[in-house]
């Protein structure tokens, strides 16, 4: 079976837009959590808003000047990793999009939402409407880059991203497509903020995270970062630990490996004692960058891909005292839900 590589990465973060501001960031443990300017909440309320973004400069398609933030998010990290691969077009039928995101345009949902019920269906703005359903962000991607081939939206948790590198890796396995882009993007909303800080969940953030996967013989134009070695999950309500368990094996299984040839774990989950990865340094993003469920596992996984490519573990993010290894082989990427979901994913060093 032919090998799948990562060949371009494309970030929106509050650290950083690009790879490079990005990276730099994490190495040096610059936070990008402050104090939020996008509402008018009456008390002081921090996350990890992006700032400064001017959109023009990485998209000048004028169709999308008034859409909603998620999707400029989306449009501005999806070109930064086709670029980042070199690749030059996608107008062909070679080419599938699959966005995973948790949320969706809540900002314009609420302005249409309020608009239909205040002011009836005669006076709402069709924009709104059009860019507040869930696969608006995959919708103007398709139609920024005339993509031809398989669209997709998942809509979840924080399990999503890694579910939508999975679909899109079985449409290279099976031929379906050449290329495919895998995306994961988010939007601060005032609301969401209120409702998640009654479940204790203070620190939310927004942008975007893209990737773009190949099958290896097909690569022409760059070195790719990793491969793909292994992709699982699982849905057991009734044991999420045995599901973790379960999902974590059968990704060692699949890539031909076993566990001390783990050098790095990335999860915003738990850890449980019977997975014996306590002597592994495992990592999380949410610390420096603020939660943004999906979209921080997508993080996680370009994360883990930019570590294997540049050889670094950035300490910033480890979270258990372990020594950090000199290189980097496999990284473990996983994320579970609280319905008993999980899922995961090993990169591998490119030979």
């Amino acid at each position: 079976m032919e090998k799948l590589v990562l060949t371009g990465v494309g970030l929106v973060t509050p650290m950083g837009i690009g790879k490079e501001q990005f990276w730099n960031n994490i190495i040096n443990g610059t936070s990008g959590i402050k104090r939020l300017t996008k509402f008018s909440t009456i008390h002081e309320t921090y996350g990890g808003e992006i700032s400064d973004f001017n959109f023009d400069v990485y998209i000048s398609d004028g169709r999308f000047r008034r859409a909603a933030d998620i999707s400029k998010y989306t449009l501005v990290a999806v070109n930064l990793a086709i670029s980042d691969a070199g690749v030059k077009t996608l107008n062909d039928k070679d080419t599938a999009l699959v966005a995973g995101i948790t949320h969706g345009a809540l900002n314009y949902a609420q302005v249409f939402h309020r608009a239909l019920v205040m002011d009836g269906a005669d006076n709402i703005s069709p924009i709104h409407f059009s860019d507040s359903v869930l696969n608006a962000p995959a919708g103007n991607v398709s139609i920024g880059f005339d993509i031809k081939g398989p669209v997709y939206t998942l809509v979840g948790g924080a399990t999503t991203a890694l579910k939508a590198v999975m679909l899109a890796s079985q449409m290279l396995r099976t031929g379906e497509v050449d290329k495919s882009i895998v995306v994961s993007s988010d939007e601060l909303n005032e609301l969401s903020l209120y409702c998640y800080s009654r479940l204790g969940i203070n620190t939310l953030s927004e942008g975007s995270g893209a990737l773009l996967i190949e099958k290896e013989g097909k690569i022409t134009e760059t070195t790719p970062y990793c491969y793909i070695s292994s992709t699982a999950s699982q849905f057991n309500p009734s044991n999420p630990d045995i599901a973790l368990y379960d999902v974590i094996n059968q990704c060692l299984a699949k890539a031909n490996i076993s566990l001390k040839d783990i050098d790095l774990v990335m999860t915003d989950s738990y850890i449980p004692d019977k997975l014996c990865l306590n002597d592994i340094p495992a990592g999380c993003i949410i610390p420096l960058a603020g939660n943004a469920f999906s979209l921080t596992v997508m993080w996680h996984i370009i994360l883990s891909s930019l570590a294997i490519k540049n050889g670094a573990i950035p300490k910033a993010i480890i979270k258990n005292k372990v020594l950090l290894p000199d290189y980097l082989r496999n990284v473990l990427v996983y994320s579970t839900e609280e319905s008993g979901i999980a899922s995961a994913i090993i990169l591998s060093k490119y030979l």
